[in-house]
């Protein structure tokens, strides 16, 4: 998945700024697919440039002129056939789980300290992902599929923190009752 594939998605939803942009990414999909403003721009100059996008500029009278960006046939095409096409191999690195892996050498006690900054980084990434799932409208029993779907990839998020939470204070209590051994 590009980046590329994201931007036409929310796009589609509706026309949007490169601001409105990087807020809807930072309020629903930042906990699974981080991406900051300056990218966002680089990558709809790109998908204009493409003929994915077409942007048009609305004049404000208080403020400086936006640029409105609308999906074009090509980029819906291009989404679509993203969409449809066959799941890519999930090869994600996790940088944590590697330092973890050769964390021996700090001890039990660097190893605790350790765990204890990745939980903390959970605990504040649950917190900002119930913070958006309680300042979302209420989810009603009959609602689009769109709207199911993104209220499943909040609540995939946050079963993802809790379990880590979960199991970082498992390994801490394991931890705590070790004995140091030779490494």
């Amino acid at each position: 998945m590009s980046l590329l594939h994201a931007v036409l998605g929310f796009v589609a939803i509706q026309p949007m700024t490169g601001y409105e942009l990087g807020k809807a990414f930072s309020t629903t999909a930042a906990h699974f697919w981080p991406a900051d403003q300056s990218q966002l721009y680089r990558t709809l100059h790109r998908a204009e440039a493409d003929g994915l996008v077409e942007s048009t500029t609305v004049e404000q009278a208080t403020r400086p002129d936006r640029r409105l960006y609308t999906l074009l046939e090509p980029g819906r095409e291009a989404l679509a056939a993203w969409l449809a096409s066959p799941l890519e191999p999930d090869n994600s690195r996790e940088p944590f789980l590697l330092r973890l892996f050769f964390a021996a050498s700090l001890g039990t006690a660097g190893v605790i300290e350790l765990l204890d900054q990745r939980r903390s980084a959970a605990v504040e990434l649950l917190t900002t992902l119930d913070a958006l799932a309680s300042s979302a409208p209420h989810k009603p029993s009959k609602t689009t599929l769109a709207i199911q779907l993104q209220y499943a990839t909040l609540e995939s998020g946050r079963a993802h923190a809790r379990a880590e939470i979960t199991w970082l204070d498992e390994l801490r209590a394991e931890l705590a009752d070790h004995k140091e051994s030779a490494r």
